[in-house]
């Protein structure tokens, strides 16, 4: 296993997700949703039709996750996404990774990144 060169939370596709950055990959893993939503499932579940608990199946497992080998980094850039939040792109030969965080964290990220595709 490769040493962690930085860990943070970011957003991907609206979801909240932890991104970590080794000396050889890229891994992210966004968070399924929360309990609240589970919840609510079951209670309309119940004042409905119990059939619908096939369907809706509640989970509180991780959604979504991606590793990103660091050669397959073809380029890196940012982008001010508000007042607070910079989107750092990741564009791999078959993918493009959009990674919402705060402007500190995303110049963090991004000379990480950097580090990366050039090392």
């Amino acid at each position: 296993m490769s040493d962690l060169i930085l860990h943070t939370k970011s957003r991907i596709s609206g979801k909240n997700a932890d991104v970590h950055i080794y000396g050889n990959r890229i891994e992210w893993a966004r968070e399924g949703r929360g309990a609240g939503w589970n919840i609510t499932a079951i209670v309309l579940a119940v004042f409905t039709v119990c059939i619908s608990l096939i369907f809706m199946r509640p989970s509180f497992k991780t959604q979504a996750t991606e590793v990103i080998p660091a050669s397959k980094i073809s380029s890196i850039k940012t982008q001010k996404d508000g007042a607070v939040n910079t989107k750092v792109t990741v564009i791999t030969s078959g993918n493009e990774i959009e990674f919402r965080t705060s402007h500190d964290k995303a110049a963090a990220i991004k000379t990480a990144l950097t580090q990366l595709a050039t090392g």
